[in-house]
């Protein structure tokens, strides 16, 4: 780990086998990563060795609660419980404002929509 990394591990593992998956730290300055959070590249790692977009049923363990960034992540890989030993009381994350976002509407069918509609007739 890099000197100026924020010491934040991430481990991923199944509660039914008592097995490890894998694990990964914080390596946002290594990579010039704005989202090389530890959870973040746990799971990317997990879904790797698993070979599945979802890790339902599989457990985390990580020493500091995660963000709202990592949160998310975690809600999409479908994780089940995160265990955690310290709070995430960071008052500097406040200061960071939200991006504007402008919707752009239009008179075309929107392709999303024409591809989940073609998904349901299959």
């Amino acid at each position: 780990m890099s000197d100026n990394e924020i010491p934040i591990a991430a481990l991923i593992y199944d509660p039914v086998k008592y097995k490890m998956i894998t694990y990964d730290h914080n390596r946002e300055l290594s990579t010039y990563d704005p989202t090389a959070h530890a959870e973040i590249l746990a799971i990317r790692k997990a879904c790797s060795i698993l070979k599945k977009k979802r890790l339902d049923g599989y457990a985390m363990i990580v020493n500091v609660a995660p963000c709202l960034l990592c949160l998310e992540a975690i809600k999409s890989a479908r994780i089940r419980e995160v265990h955690y030993l310290f709070s995430n009381h960071n008052p500097e994350r406040k200061t960071i404002k939200l991006p504007k976002l402008i919707q752009h509407n239009s008179e075309e069918e929107n392709l999303l929509k024409i591809f989940f509609r073609e998904k349901r007739l299959k």
